[in-house]
């Protein structure tokens, strides 16, 4: 470039070129409130309605396109904020060493041509430490049209075919291949320090990494907290409530509450894995969400949820048939949603305690600490409300059956503990506690109670492959010296 003729245009590209990050990534993660930008990308990959764009312009060519179209229209402050970020991202991610190449002759003509938006390029451009002679962007309103055409298509419409052919074009892009052709001096560059992020890479959403890096593809919430763990509260707290319906809806905020900090000792577990042991068994998708955790945002989070929970829980003893909702709203006791959330809080910050403590000791010592942590999950909810001598034996069994299989595999540092028929020792410990203590208090109504029926069908259903496993191998001990 130092050497080439006066006036010689040079066309350079932008993303992850004189600019080592993708603007229209950049702009889309200035949306703000963060979690409703994230969940509006989020609702706009699930119903692509680039698709739905009539002729050229359909398909991924606009999606970009749509996405800061729709983002901007829904959360149009983003614009004013985007020029004080800009200010920041060009001062941080400018391609020196391209931009001291493309200053050093000061009689070359530099055109920047790029397929982002001038809403979005133009505060960038103002903060790089290079000027522009010309700036060719899509259009915000036309973006679509413009993309299908293509970079040649405006450059060309802009400087004409005789500046294109004479000039010089610098991209990343293969994309720019018809471009590349076109000019006198073509060159792909692909800068090392360059690095596409996609918008919302960093946001911290609750329960992401249970499902994405801690168990990916095992629907871990949805299968373990929701379809376990919460139904277990359901039935051993919400069922002997007078008002259950109201009570199990406050189990579901109380429950995510509680796994927005029981959720950091997953992470806090993966980090020390990955720190002091030789082989730490960690998902493939560990690097990519380690980062994304925030703890202040989960403990707002943790509040967030807990705040309904416990308002609906203490509008379980004021809810009546004969009242109006406003009369019941009114009768609602401050002082006790507020002493519940103390003791809420209280109950979150010694789980915290508890794990951050089992992360940081050996293995072995990890045993007992791991029966305390599984005792939270059930017990710990008695804090804030109540249960019966069933709910108790329920959590029990859950507990300990729960703690077995974890005793076994520290112990014998075995794998086929993990084929325990856990769902069936959950029945036998059940039924067993449920008889020594029916047996101990002489109190036989707990055997013929309609939540024992409930408790013991719901075991039953989850246990029913494993019950058909066993009684399928049952056979005469004769036949063992045939096997």
């Amino acid at each position: 470039m130092e050497t080439a003729p006066d006036g010689t245009p040079i066309i350079v590209d932008l993303d992850e070129t004189v600019f080592l990050r993708n603007s229209t990534q950049e702009y889309l993660n200035t949306l703000e409130p963060r979690i409703l930008g994230y969940l509006l990308l989020t609702l706009l990959n699930v119903l692509k309605p680039w698709n739905w764009l009539p002729g050229k312009i359909k398909g991924e060519v606009s999606r970009d396109w749509i996405r800061v179209l729709i983002a901007t229209i829904l959360f149009p402050w983003t614009v004013i904020l985007w020029q004080r970020r800009a200010k920041q991202l060009a001062q941080a991610y400018a391609n020196t060493t391209l931009i001291q190449a493309l200053t050093k002759n000061p009689n070359l003509r530099v055109i920047l041509a790029t397929q982002g938006f001038g809403l979005i390029i133009r505060p960038l451009c103002k903060h790089l430490p290079i000027t522009f002679d010309d700036v060719i962007p899509c259009r915000f309103w036309q973006g679509g049209i413009d993309r299908q055409r293509g970079k040649h298509f405006l450059v060309t419409a802009s400087l004409g075919e005789k500046e294109v052919a004479r000039a010089i074009a610098v991209t990343d892009s293969v994309d720019d291949n018809q471009l590349l052709a076109s000019v006198a001096t073509p060159c792909l560059v692909i800068w090392p320090e360059a690095k596409y992020v996609s918008a919302m890479a960093d946001i911290y959403i609750p329960f992401l990494y249970l499902e994405r890096a801690k168990r990916p593809g095992k629907k871990f919430f949805l299968t373990k907290v929701l379809l376990d763990d919460l139904v277990i509260l359901i039935v051993g707290l919400s069922l002997v409530n007078s008002q259950p319906i109201l009570h199990a809806i406050s189990m579901f905020f109380l429950i995510l509450s509680f796994w927005c900090i029981y959720e950091l000792g997953y992470v806090e577990n993966d980090i020390v894995a990955e720190r002091f042991e030789k082989k730490p068994t960690l998902s493939e998708t560990y690097q990519k969400y380690k980062n994304r955790i925030s703890v202040w945002q989960a403990w707002l989070w943790s509040v967030t949820f807990a705040v309904p929970g416990l308002i609906i829980l203490e509008l379980t003893k004021v809810v009546s048939s004969d009242k109006s909702f406003a009369t019941e709203i009114s009768a609602l006791d401050s002082v006790a949603i507020l002493t519940n959330m103390a003791l809420w809080v209280g109950l979150l910050v010694l789980v915290r305690v508890s794990y951050y403590a089992y992360n940081l000791v050996d293995k072995q010592t990890r045993i007992w600490l791991y029966f305390l942590l599984q005792a939270y999950k059930y017990f710990g909810f008695l804090v804030v409300t109540t249960s019966n001598i069933i709910g108790s034996i329920l959590f029990t069994a859950q507990v300990i059956s729960r703690w077995i299989p974890y005793f076994i595999y520290r112990m014998t540092k075995s794998e086929w503990s993990k084929d325990l028929p856990n769902q069936l020792v959950r029945i036998f410990l059940f039924v067993f506690i449920l008889f020594a203590v029916a047996l101990g208090t002489e109190n036989i109504s707990i055997l013929m109670n309609w939540q024992t029926l409930i408790i013991f069908v719901l075991y039953t259903y989850r246990a029913r492959h494993q019950i058909l496993k066993i009684v399928n191998e049952m056979h005469p001990i004769s036949q063992d010296k045939l096997r």
